[in-house]
């Protein structure tokens, strides 16, 4: 599903469904599958059980979207950005309930971040943009109203979520939980007419 790394794809994932997993009360919307690798939303509600002790995840890379995340290494709020080179999924829970965007199985590298981007620094970009570090390949961008960017190319290709606002460029508009991934050398010429916030990748897709 969507693993052709060479072909652009954009997905609003407010019209995907849930997908109710085995365990109940925990549910997910896919965005690109290639065998153990993943790309998706993930919701856990209150007390939900366990994960599936069994489960393959050699590296995760996720950002909370919503509630508090925990896990073998603590637990993480609203904000918080984890790439971890692996993660146990039986201890994966939430104490409210909480969702996040996840990618899992994509590196096996040792490289380990967790950023808190509510106490982080924010610095400055191109133009007016702002620019939050989150580790190899990542970050987060803020873009104040009205704010244009100039025409460029994604050399090892581009991943964008939308946190908030609308992000647009001359393929379309994509408002906030909107996935694009564009590959190595695409274009796009991209703006905003409202502050949006994205969590971008670039360079990972060679």
């Amino acid at each position: 599903m969507n693993n052709n790394y060479k072909k652009r794809v954009s997905i609003n994932s407010n019209t995907l469904k849930w997908e109710e997993l085995k365990n109940k009360n925990v549910s997910k919307k896919i965005l690109s599958k290639e065998g153990i690798k993943e790309t998706a939303l993930i919701k856990i509600n209150k007390n939900a059980v366990k994960n599936d002790a069994s489960s393959l995840i050699n590296s995760v890379e996720i950002f909370v979207l919503e509630g508090t995340y925990v896990n073998e290494f603590g637990s993480f709020e609203k904000g918080t950005y984890l790439r971890l080179p692996k993660e146990k999924e039986k201890f994966v829970s939430s104490d409210s309930s909480c969702l996040i965007f996840r990618k899992k199985n994509y590196f096996s590298d040792n490289e380990k971040y967790i950023v808190n981007a509510n106490t982080s620094f924010w610095s400055k970009g191109h133009g007016n943009l702002e620019v939050m570090g989150l580790g190899d390949h990542a970050a987060l961008v803020k873009w104040p109203k009205n704010e244009r960017f100039v025409s460029h190319s994604h050399w090892g290709g581009e991943e964008i979520f939308v946190l908030s606002g609308m992000f647009i460029d001359e393929h379309g508009s994509y408002e906030k939980g909107n996935w694009t991934r564009s590959p190595h050398l695409s274009k796009h010429f991209p703006y905003v007419e409202e502050e949006t916030i994205i969590f971008v990748k670039t360079g990972h897709l060679l």
